[in-house]
């Protein structure tokens, strides 16, 4: 199966790559654009002239999750859970969320980027 992925896509995910969290950020407005959100990226022409990638905080709290009780590939054990976050600087994104029993999950919940072999992760935050 493949998959598409426009410019934007693939910066982010070269970011990732490097086990760096980047943003699109609008450089007239200053506003911490959608990774998810398509409305920005409708006309990558002009786009590419405003939208800046900046390093994000690395922090934020879980909006909602689901957590997989059926295994879709060796690589990612049971329970999988996999959180929306959104970002301190407003953004959300999905990810997995990984050190924590499932029972503590919860909205609110604070947690902190990290990176393993797969890619992005979401750590709870320590105290």
């Amino acid at each position: 199966m493949s998959v598409l992925h426009d410019t934007f896509d693939q910066e982010f995910l070269s970011f990732i790559a490097q086990k760096e969290l980047r943003i699109p950020v609008d450089s007239l407005t200053h506003e911490a654009l959608g990774l998810h959100a398509r409305s920005w990226r409708a006309n990558p022409r002009d786009t590419e002239q405003t939208v800046r990638w900046m390093p994000a905080a690395g922090t934020g709290t879980i909006v909602s999750h689901v957590i997989f009780h059926r295994q879709y590939s060796p690589d990612f054990p049971l329970p999988h859970i996999v959180a929306l976050v959104e970002l301190t600087e407003g953004p959300q994104l999905l990810g997995r969320l990984v050190d924590i029993d499932a029972t503590q999950i919860a909205a609110g919940l604070a947690v902190t980027v990290d990176f393993d072999k797969k890619g992005l992760i979401f750590r709870p935050s320590m105290p």
